[in-house]
């Protein structure tokens, strides 16, 4: 039977270099001994992989190594800040650094794949683009921004989006107290100088972009367990929209599981723990189907 270790392990912490395109990207990485599954996951907006300092430890407690990636121009990653360049290279960037994570692992270890709000879109685009071919075994859609701006944009303004090359910035709008009811939370995300709180207008044309990337797929989803998490309300995300698409994209065989939270970030409020062991156990399970 497969079970949680639940135990402090000797956790090596790690920050592995990617060199795409004349920039140095920082993938980094919590790893127990002996991993028997691994994660990947895709950070939001404004967050980067110092957000997950005590949750990386609690995956590899899990017996699971956990990835994250500072996407190019954020966190510790090279590239120019407040920009996200073409769909091309961003899915480039999670591409390169997801095929470096399987080459660590090794073929036999099952790979999940995790996107929390703008990263679910980022991995919604990936999994639905052609050119991306590593093996995953499991994807989890977190608190997830799926077609956020073909939702709430009319044709007439998307196309306006689409056109804005513009490079002064735009306010995301984004708070602290909507991720977390815990001070000491907040006060880590106002204080973060590494946070990414505003992009340029040319970079709205990008995640539109991407966006359209899966609203109108060129392939379908592989038959891999997916699943929806979120809290029971979203102050930043339109949950119905995104469960909406969610069912879209998977045919409706996707799972959704909500769990007792009103605040966005789940990492940052009561329901950690849970979501830790929760997700945990889903990319664990799919080394016993393997097995079996």
């Amino acid at each position: 039977m497969l079970e949680l270790k639940r135990q402090p392990q000797d956790v090596r912490k790690e920050i592995v270099l990617l060199r795409r395109e004349g920039v140095d990207l920082a993938l980094h990485v919590w790893r127990p001994p002996r991993p028997k599954a691994a994660i990947f996951y895709f950070h939001g907006l404004q967050s980067h992989a110092g957000w997950l300092w005590e949750v990386g430890p609690r995956y590899a407690d899990n017996d699971v190594a956990f990835f994250v990636l500072d996407r190019r121009g954020s966190g510790l990653s090279g590239g120019t800040r407040h920009e996200i360049t073409s769909p091309e290279t961003v899915l480039g960037d999670y591409g390169a650094a997801i095929e470096r994570v399987r080459t660590l692992i090794g073929d036999e270890l099952p790979l999940g794949l995790f996107g929390h709000c703008l990263g679910g879109s980022f991995l919604a685009a990936l999994l639905h683009h052609p050119d991306f071919t590593t093996r995953y075994d499991s994807a989890v859609f977190c608190s997830a921004a799926l077609g956020r701006m073909h939702a709430r944009l009319t044709a007439e303004q998307r196309q306006a989006v689409a056109e804005d090359q513009r490079t002064e910035l735009w306010d995301a709008g984004l708070s602290a107290p909507d991720f977390t009811h815990a001070p000491r939370y907040r006060q880590f995300i106002e204080s973060d100088e590494l946070a990414v709180r505003r992009i340029t207008h040319r970079s709205r044309a990008t995640l539109l972009a991407l966006e359209q990337l899966y609203l109108d797929p060129r392939r379908e989803l592989p038959p891999v367990p997916t699943a929806f998490v979120s809290g029971h309300s979203d102050p930043v995300v339109d949950l119905d929209e995104s469960r909406r698409v969610f069912a879209t994209i998977t045919g409706g065989r996707g799972l959704v599981l909500q769990l007792p939270t009103d605040r966005h970030y789940l990492y940052y409020t009561d329901v950690c723990d849970e979501l830790v062991d929760w997700s945990s156990m889903f990319t664990l399970l799919r080394a016993v189907d393997r097995s079996g």
